[in-house]
């Protein structure tokens, strides 16, 4: 059924006085706060095509309603106006993840958390993939007697290091020829394709550096399977105060699921494949624990490659009209502070 003007704004106004103060709404407070000279009688008959449409369900407690996933689903894309980020909240992004930090770790930590101050909601960061990334080189350094530190470099400035014991003390000349060895054979090559060559050549080889190379190629796999899981989480413990889920199982699952990450990582890799803000509200989600909360995200970017996505979890009741500027614009500043890092 497509809406007149008069469900419209009653719709409109019921989901804003829902979000303010997050009880179920009644036909004369919704007559009163909708502006509109109209009956209650007037406006209960509207609510009852509302919620028959769907958009709004009244709770067994209450005789008011509430919006239902479908009812936000229709105010954020037909009767919101979101408005632009405030100069307080612009001037925060830009202290706290836009200025001199030269760490990429650092960068996602501090949009995660700042992200989750600002909304008071769960924040998150979907840490760049690396299975594409380019090997730059690698450095194998003597530390001490029989232990080795090997340092993997990728092209987009990513550093790992691991431990490792040999059976025998090796020179630092030793080390710098696998070094070498390792850079001429593999180096310039993507990640995933680098630990493949190697699975291959060691099968093949009894070289004295074969401990090293196994060692490099088990450290290589290690960030490969990261990626299945290299997400950031902060302020997860804000979903304990939502009301909707206050007591309930749902919230354990919400919980366990944001611990566990996997299945939240698949959803977000979803998100990447635009350039937009993208929300995944209730049911939407096709994912159980969320159906009772809304994900806000949006894909950040370096010289025009997405990178990963951002965003945060929280109640359907939040103020959209705030979170999406807020969600993209901390996006737009995350790209540019990667791009300098």
């Amino acid at each position: 059924m497509a809406l007149d003007e008069r469900a419209r704004h009653l719709l409109k106004s019921l989901i804003e006085q829902h979000i303010a103060n997050g009880i179920p709404v009644g036909s004369r407070q919704l007559a009163k706060g909708a502006g509109l000279k109209i009956s209650p009688a007037t406006v209960r008959n509207v609510m009852a095509d509302l919620e028959d449409e769907g958009y709004l369900i009244s709770p067994h407690t209450s005789a008011g309603r509430i919006p239902t996933h479908v009812g936000y689903r229709f105010f954020v894309d037909a009767l919101l106006r979101v408005v632009p980020l405030s100069p307080q909240s612009h001037h925060l992004l830009v202290q706290r993840i836009g200025h001199h930090i030269p760490d990429t770790e650092q960068v996602l930590h501090a949009a995660t958390e700042v992200l989750s101050e600002l909304t008071h909601m769960a924040g998150f960061v979907r840490v760049p993939r690396r299975a594409n990334r380019t090997l730059r080189h690698v450095d194998f350094l003597a530390l001490r007697e029989k232990e080795v530190l090997a340092i993997f470099v990728t092209d987009k400035g990513d550093v790992e290091n691991r431990l490792i014991r040999t059976e025998h003390a090796l020179s630092a000349a030793e080390l710098h020829q696998a070094a070498n060895f390792f850079n001429e054979s593999y180096g310039g090559r993507p990640l995933q394709e680098v630990i493949q060559q190697l699975q291959r050549d060691l099968q093949q080889s009894r070289h004295e550096m074969d401990r090293i190379l196994r060692s490099a190629m088990e450290l290589g796999e290690e960030m490969l399977e990261e990626d299945q899981q290299r997400m950031l989480i902060e302020g997860e413990f804000q979903l304990l105060d939502l009301p909707e889920l206050a007591g309930s199982e749902r919230l354990r699952e919400l919980l366990n699921a944001v611990r566990q990450k996997r299945d939240l990582v698949h959803l977000l890799d979803g998100s990447m494949r635009g350039s937009e803000v993208r929300l995944f509200i209730g049911e939407e989600s096709g994912f159980a624990p969320l159906s009772d909360c809304s994900v806000v995200s949006a894909p950040y970017e370096v010289d025009g490659e997405v990178l990963g996505v951002l965003g945060v979890i929280g109640p359907m009741r939040m103020p959209y009209q705030q979170i999406i500027p807020l969600v993209d614009g901390t996006a737009h500043l995350l790209g540019r502070a990667l791009s300098q890092s």
